[in-house]
């Protein structure tokens, strides 16, 4: 059962980090799928009420470490404050592809049934990231909706079946090409 927590409250940010990183540190070393609660409260050093007091259970942890992990990366390249522009969009593109490019190196190691739910939450993700920015940009844009969820699968879409295949590309060549395709669209005439 999880407990109302002030997200602000420094003990808690820093039990939910502890947390996290535990979960992250024992994927490293074996499959999610044989980890248990009581394993990652063990290595973060809480009991296992600590653990349901800040998550559902280990799918709801696994979740918020891939949400918050690519949160984290989308803002270390895109600042809040930054704007809808060609610099950005190659950025955003680049920052998707890079980012799924490593986390399905690592997750080859793991057992393949946890890529529906990697792959839902960090497609969420960008859909939120890009609605938020249309947002602020194009205020008065009707479709953002559409335009964030057409532009969220693109570049997703994308980046996933490059970081599945032989990678004859680079990221920075697959960026390109998406980049490419939103920007001029896919019609010649």
């Amino acid at each position: 059962m999880i407990t109302a927590h002030n997200e602000t409250d420094p003990r808690v940010k820093r039990t939910r980090h502890l947390l996290l990183q535990a979960l992250a540190e024992l994927l490293s070393e074996q499959s999610f799928l044989s980890l248990s609660v009581q394993d990652i409260a063990a290595r973060a050093t809480v009991n296992r009420a600590t653990v349901y007091a800040h998550f559902e259970d280990k799918y709801a942890m696994f979740e918020s470490l891939i949400r918050e992990g690519f949160q984290e990366q989308l803002e270390s390249r895109l600042t809040a404050d930054c704007s809808l522009n060609s610099e950005n969009l190659r950025l955003l593109i680049l920052t998707v592809v890079e980012y799924m490019g490593k986390l399905n190196s690592r997750c080859r190691k793991q057992d393949r049934r946890m890529d529906p739910l990697v792959e839902s939450t960090a497609q969420d993700t960008l859909n939120q990231f890009l609605l938020n920015w249309l947002k602020k940009d194009a205020p008065k844009r009707e479709n953002v909706e559409t335009t964030a969820s057409v532009m969220s699968w693109a570049i997703f879409g994308a980046a996933v079946q490059w970081s599945r295949s032989e990678r004859g590309k680079t990221s920075e060549q697959l960026a390109s090409e998406v980049f490419d395709v939103l920007r001029f669209g896919v019609m010649s005439d």
